[in-house]
């Protein structure tokens, strides 16, 4: 399966570089505002190197390499605010240091903070049942509770794409069996596993109203629920 994978990234290496960050209020969302803006930052030789979205705060997010720049930051930000549909800008610049953390950005999950940790580092949890249980919760309590889908396939996918470690699910259904495939790259395959079984018997718990527990797994075929 073709997947695109998506890196978090939490810092920039700024060696020999001009690198900048820019926050900017829209007022409404509609149609062109990321073209437009992104426009204005090409057309000065400016290459971005990331791009956030906010659509409930009406927020949008540039990390941007300014080392070729052609203007100043002054005709730079008046160029942004002379769009309507700009209600302000805010921007920080850092110059040549090894590297640079946006610090006008913060890693959420439907609004709400959160603390990324690599899922390789996560092995020495797998043995902690609280940490199972949490998991599980994720699942359970939280995701499948608020989806409202009568297609079960789609729900799966939902819920993989909702904890974006779980890779890309599919699902199959034979004589009453689910089966869930992921496709990742990791190494330790078997951490992505447990993960998955644990969250899937919650959330499979909540949307089929049933207690279910997994029946087989492997890293070819995937997980077994009666």
């Amino acid at each position: 399966m073709e997947v695109l994978y998506r890196d978090f990234a939490m810092s920039f290496e700024g060696k020999d570089k001009v690198l900048g960050e820019f926050l900017i209020k829209f007022t409404a969302d509609r149609p062109g505002i990321l073209a437009a803006l992104s426009n204005v930052f090409a057309d000065h030789g400016i290459n971005i190197l990331n791009i956030s979205v906010n659509r409930t705060q009406l927020l949008l997010h540039f990390v941007v390499d300014l080392t070729n720049m052609d203007t100043s930051l002054n005709d730079l930000e008046k160029e942004l605010k002379k769009f309507s549909f700009v209600e302000w800008v805010r921007y920080r610049i850092v110059e040549r240091e090894a590297f640079m953390v946006p610090s006008m950005i913060m890693p959420t999950f439907r609004d709400r903070q959160v603390l990324v940790v690599e899922l390789e580092k996560v092995k020495d949890l797998l043995t902690n049942p609280e940490f199972r249980r949490i998991i599980r919760d994720l699942g359970g309590i939280y995701d499948a509770s608020l989806l409202r889908n009568s297609n079960l396939g789609e729900l799966i996918k939902m819920g993989g794409q909702f904890r974006g470690g779980l890779g890309k699910v599919v699902l199959i259904e034979r004589n009453g069996t689910i089966t869930i495939k992921s496709c990742s790259e990791l190494n330790d395959k078997h951490v992505m596993e447990e993960l998955m079984i644990e969250y899937y018997t919650g959330f499979l718990s909540q949307i089929l109203k049933s207690n279910v527990e997994a029946v087989s797994k492997n890293y070819e075929g995937g997980i077994a629920y009666p």
